[in-house]
């Protein structure tokens, strides 16, 4: 017991540090405890290098940096990392090539390694806010190798062109454009898309009409659909008017194509008389024939002399150059009617010489007499009428 004045107290503190690893080893004492005296020791990953902090600061710290190569183990199925320094945490992700053998061709994958790469995780909806989600948002998960995209030189299937096409399609493709094959008609080609031919799978069969061209002067067209090989004679029937365009003549048209033309022209005959007329006022005596008619009339026709004794029959066309001339019977016939004609001329003329004698012997015998003048003028009258 003592008047109050009471001796410090000799005991140790004891109180937990801050650092919470250790206790205050100072005698009891008002107010905060000192730091805790203690170091602690901050490593790298690997250990090689040391960091010494005071305690409870080591949870604060970053590890050191340290100069030596990183040495975890790799997680992927390359044997080695991507060489890089120690470092705290998980090591990055592999950036190494994938180089593993893609399935159904000889190539390696080119892409980066992913073996381990963070997926986005399919979360079961939420009912509300108070429910938690039971898996983390991304994974880590092995993703596989894509496809092969390694171009492969190959043709269409109607070999129009070679295209690059990636080694997982590799395979025969179409090309879009028209397949251009001949077909079985040999006239046209097939218009459908660049396809394969197989004994299921094949060209389009050709519906055309024919179309090749017909012999010169023939208007039909081939009643056969379109075909290989030269078209068969056409057999159709040609309306015509003749050359004298009366009659209406019915030919065979390949008899008509393949003629030359002097046959042309007897195909094109009626074989009847030609109807025209001549300048000479004859009608043609030749068979139906195109063109102008020929002047050359052999219509026999009568001449005679010009006396009209001597008759004689020539052709149309030389009867103006040639004709009978008189002969010497003509000409003693001719003489003889001239010296008859001047015979009753003279006869005439002497008869006349007679009735004007006789008309003047009257008229002097009335005026001699004087007859009366009416009788005498009646007499006279009728003297000289």
């Amino acid at each position: 017991c003592c008047p109050g004045t009471c001796p410090p107290c000799d005991q140790i503190c004891g109180r937990t540090l801050g650092c919470r690893n250790h206790k205050c080893p100072s005698v009891c004492h008002q107010g905060s405890c000192y730091p805790c005296p203690e170091t602690v020791e901050v490593r790298c990953t690997c250990g090689s290098t040391v960091l010494v902090v005071p305690c409870g600061r080591e949870r604060s710290t970053k590890p050191p940096r340290c100069k030596e190569p990183c040495r975890t183990p790799s997680s992927c199925h390359h044997p080695i990392r991507e060489p890089h320094r120690c470092h705290p945490g998980p090591c990055p992700p592999c950036r190494q090539l994938c180089f593993l053998p893609l399935p159904g061709c000889e190539h390696t994958c080119p892409q980066p390694c992913h073996d381990l790469v963070l997926v986005r995780s399919q979360q079961v909806q939420l009912a509300g806010p108070w429910e938690q989600p039971s898996e983390p948002a991304f994974v880590k998960k092995a993703l596989p190798c894509p496809p092969c995209q390694v171009p492969i030189a190959t043709s269409c299937f109607g070999e129009h062109e070679v295209s690059p096409v990636p080694c997982h399609r590799q395979g025969r493709f179409s090309c879009k454009r028209a397949c251009g094959r001949p077909l079985a008609c040999g006239n046209h080609s097939c218009s459908r898309e660049c396809h394969l031919v197989t004994n299921g799978n094949k060209c389009e069969v050709c519906e055309d009409g024919c179309r090749k061209p017909r012999p010169p002067g023939c208007p039909h067209q081939c009643p056969r659909p379109c075909h290989p090989g030269d078209c068969p004679p056409c057999s159709q029937m040609i309306r015509q008017r003749c050359h004298c365009r009366i009659s209406t003549l019915y030919v065979e048209c390949r008899k008509l194509t393949s003629a030359d033309e002097q046959t042309k022209v007897q195909l094109s005959s009626c074989n009847n008389q030609c109807p025209k007329e001549l300048s000479c006022g004859h009608r043609c005596k030749q068979v139906c024939h195109p063109g102008v008619c020929e002047e050359k009339c052999q219509q026999k026709v009568k001449l005679r002399c010009p006396c009209k004794r001597i008759k004689k029959e020539v052709a149309c066309s030389v009867s103006a150059q040639t004709g009978p001339q008189c002969d010497d019977v003509c000409r003693d016939q001719q003489r003889k009617v001239s010296q008859m004609k001047e015979a009753e001329q003279k006869a005439a003329l002497e008869e006349e010489q007679k009735k004007l004698q006789v008309s003047l012997h009257l008229l002097e015998v009335v005026n001699k007499h004087q007859v009366e003048g009416g009788r005498c003028s009646l007499v006279l009258t009728r003297v000289c009428t």
